[in-house]
């Protein structure tokens, strides 16, 4: 048996932390072959092993063209998980004001279509913000994601990302830095495990990119209620992670990971051996 890790060009190989996941499906007999996304044919049905998307992190930087190989791979019938159809709602991250129209509470937001410093100062103003955080609305690992005020002055190249594919401006979040943010990760509907992740000293991004750092947590049980509700409303997911924040409101969910996210595998290895028996038995209904 045969599966396709889909990768990216500048990281054709599995990550270390899918590197575990591989291993997991080598001992059921299914051998995993990295391919850059860029170089799957999703016409290519008859006989073609299934597709797991996975480090396929350049998406942002081409979404148009991430976007048409999606739809080609639904409409060619090619197995891949998560779905197309799931993947496609959600590259842009207008799905997270569908989510609040849903009853999730998210940071209090603002979507900007013209992105400019004027624009960012004035709805600084409006809000009642001292702080905020400017993220394109299709983006990956921070990628042009800033922590702005009223006398933030971005530079054109600093503000081409959010220009691209128009912005999000949210409310700064203090608990994301005092606290930490917390992933919980669910394969098949069902939570697996959860992880807090600490930005630096002086850093409000918890990416490891950035110098964050992970560790394997216990979530409250407000915190489990609200990651179930929030996979509730997107149903048939091999696998999601549900970034969120609890805050004096409450539980705040600032992402919703259902493309490529990290599973980190490497701190709950254990959790490598279900998915690896779920896709098992996707393969083999």
């Amino acid at each position: 048996m045969n599966l396709v890790f889909a990768t990216c060009d500048h990281q054709p190989l599995p990550t270390e932390d899918d590197q575990v996941l591989a291993d997991a499906l080598k001992a059921r007999g299914v051998t995993v072959t990295p391919i850059p996304w860029t170089e799957l044919d999703p016409y290519a049905v008859v006989d073609s092993p299934p597709i797991l998307l996975r480090s396929t992190w350049d998406y942002h930087r081409v979404p148009t063209m991430f976007m048409a190989w999606l739809q080609a791979l639904q409409d060619g019938g090619r197995t891949t998980w998560n779905e197309p159809e799931i993947t496609r709602r959600n590259v842009d991250k207008q799905y997270l004001g569908d989510l609040e129209g849903a009853g999730v509470a998210i940071p209090r937001t603002r979507w900007i279509d013209n992105v400019d410093n004027t624009a960012i100062a004035t709805l600084l103003s409006e809000e009642g913000w001292s702080r905020a955080v400017l993220k394109p609305r299709i983006a990956a690992t921070a990628y042009g994601t800033f922590l702005v005020d009223r006398g933030t002055e971005l530079s054109d190249a600093d503000l081409t990302p959010a220009r691209n594919s128009g912005a999000m401006l949210q409310e700064f979040i203090p608990e994301v830095v005092e606290h930490g943010e917390t992933s919980l990760v669910y394969f098949d509907g069902a939570f697996s495990h959860a992880i807090l992740k600490r930005a630096t000293h002086g850093e409000f991004r918890a990416q490891k990119d950035f110098g964050g750092r992970v560790e394997r947590v216990t979530p409250s049980a407000d915190l489990l209620a609200f990651g179930a509700r929030v996979i509730e409303l997107n149903p048939g997911c091999l696998y999601a992670r549900v970034d969120a924040v609890e805050t004096s409101r409450g539980p705040l969910l600032m992402e919703l990971e259902l493309i490529e996210p990290e599973l980190y595998f490497l701190n709950a290895p254990e959790a490598a051996t279900r998915m690896a028996q779920l896709i098992l038995e996707r393969i083999h209904p």
